[in-house]
């Protein structure tokens, strides 16, 4: 579960280490870990990023295989506390490629990689803290990045919609056992889509194709997206986020909007995400 954001007047010298996937969330955790005072090192992962991207700070590229010198690297910085975010594809076990350095650690990494997302992870939390590391989460470090109460623009979800809402919010926790996706769209009284390996983007632009083809006929301010953690999921390493190009995509599929939960969900870009849901005609809200 995740331990919640921490007191950001912390003492000064802090020790990070940013893991870094793709998006706009390391940058700014990065840049509010900084604003804190702590001294910030970059691991960009390959495929995701690029270190210039991290400019005003120290940053370099691994591979997942590179795992024991970045390792080495943060051991000779005294590195003690390390968060991981931003996007990720899932990696086969046999794609590691390791290094001599990384060879040790793959009997964990097996064990972890026999199960699903939720057990990797797990797996490489566990991994960190064995470590001697203090593994946080984005909303330790930037909490204003996390979704709160409350509608995010000017637009709020009709009554039928807060029912769709509701019914969106039930089916994800009924699948939490399943370790499936963490988003799904209701439409019509029904569920029309349920998040799984392909993630949320391709399932709202799946659904967008159902709208086009006369498939799936919504009414207006009809549909929704909801999106939240499975129940147990460590927030630390895995929380959800939504940003303008989700609001874009909900609009090209032609819904009424979309309710996250509050507190679990990352919200990308706030103003220009409000902005665009508000010239779109779409409420986004964070829903208790």
């Amino acid at each position: 579960m995740s331990k919640g954001p921490a007191d950001t007047g912390r003492p000064q010298g802090r020790r990070l280490a940013v893991l870094a996937g793709r998006g706009e969330f390391p940058l700014r955790v990065a840049g509010a870990a900084a604003a804190q005072g702590a001294s910030v090192y970059v691991a960009v992962l390959t495929g995701a990023g690029d270190p210039a991207d991290y400019a005003a700070y120290d940053a370099k590229e691994y591979r997942l295989g590179q795992l024991g010198r970045f390792l080495d690297e943060i051991k000779r910085r005294q590195v003690d506390e390390i968060v991981m975010v931003g996007a990720l594809p899932r990696p086969s076990f046999g794609s590691l490629a390791p290094e001599l350095s990384t060879l040790k650690y793959l009997p964990h990494f097996a064990r972890a990689f026999q199960g699903g997302d939720d057990h990797l992870l797990r797996g490489v939390v566990s991994f960190f803290e064995g470590q001697g590391l203090r593994v946080l989460g984005p909303a330790d470090i930037a909490p204003d990045l996390v979704a709160s109460v409350g509608a995010l623009g000017r637009h709020k979800p009709s009554a039928a919609a807060r029912e769709a809402i509701a019914t969106g919010f039930n089916l994800l926790a009924a699948l939490s056992p399943f370790d499936m996706g963490q988003a799904a769209i209701v439409a019509d009284h029904r569920v029309v889509a349920v998040e799984a390996a392909e993630g949320t983007d391709a399932m709202i632009d799946r659904v967008a194709g159902l709208v086009q083809t006369g498939r799936l006929k919504l009414g207006k301010g009809d549909g929704v997206l909801v999106k939240a953690p499975k129940l147990g999921q460590d927030l630390r390493v895995d929380m959800p986020a939504i940003g303008p190009d989700t609001v874009a995509r909900v609009a090209a599929a032609g819904l009424a909007g979309i309710a996250v939960k509050a507190g679990s969900v990352l919200i990308g870009d706030r103003e220009r995400l409000a902005t665009l849901a508000d010239t779109s005609g779409l409420f986004v809200e964070g829903v208790a």
